[in-house]
């Protein structure tokens, strides 16, 4: 029951460029690699997002597209050390 208020919610907040969990700016998320057009950034509150060059819109990462990143990069550290 709360997932489906809130979810509507969260929805609306990334289409604005804004993090659902500390409405901070997305563009002031920290980029910490790549993954082909798409730029994975980590906000202040440690949730890491995907932002698509393509069409400029974030979505949240998952577990697959971390290790994704984590293999193209041959196993560098990718959260806690920002460049």
């Amino acid at each position: 029951m709360i997932k489906k208020l809130i979810a509507p919610l969260q929805k609306l907040m990334m289409q604005k460029n804004i993090c659902p969990a500390c409405t901070r700016p997305l563009g002031k998320a920290v980029l910490i690699g790549k993954i082909d057009e798409k730029n994975v950034v980590v906000c202040k509150c440690k949730r890491v997002f995907l932002y698509n060059t393509k069409i400029y819109t974030y979505q949240r990462a998952l577990d697959a597209d971390l290790e994704r990143m984590i293999k193209i990069k041959a196993g560098n550290a990718y959260i806690g050390k920002r460049r």
